[in-house]
């Protein structure tokens, strides 16, 4: 659950203004597209249903959309967020229940 907290105090946030940004610069397709990620994301209980929304943010470049320069700063710090992420999620130790 740590991670899943952590993934939506950082990512969450970011992802909201690219979206308002997107949504600003009438980039609906985009918008459409982080706005699924970020529901995802929030409802995202489980270090597992992380996968998800993380794939899908790592891959979002191979989709082929094209950035304003204020949407691309806001996609570079997603996708660091999302990396750091996934490495941590890589090596968590297993949980005891």
């Amino acid at each position: 659950m740590h991670h899943t907290t952590t993934a939506r105090n950082e990512i969450g946030p970011l992802l909201d203004r690219l979206i308002k940004q997107l949504d600003t610069e009438g980039r609906s397709t985009q918008r459409a597209h982080f706005d699924r990620i970020r529901r995802c994301l929030y409802h995202a209980r489980q270090d597992t249903e992380l996968t998800t929304p993380i794939l899908e943010l790592s891959t979002s470049a191979a989709v082929g959309f094209s950035f304003s320069s204020e949407a691309d700063v806001l996609i570079t710090r997603i996708l660091e967020k999302a990396e750091d992420l996934a490495r941590e999620l890589e090596y968590a130790p297993p949980q005891r229940h």
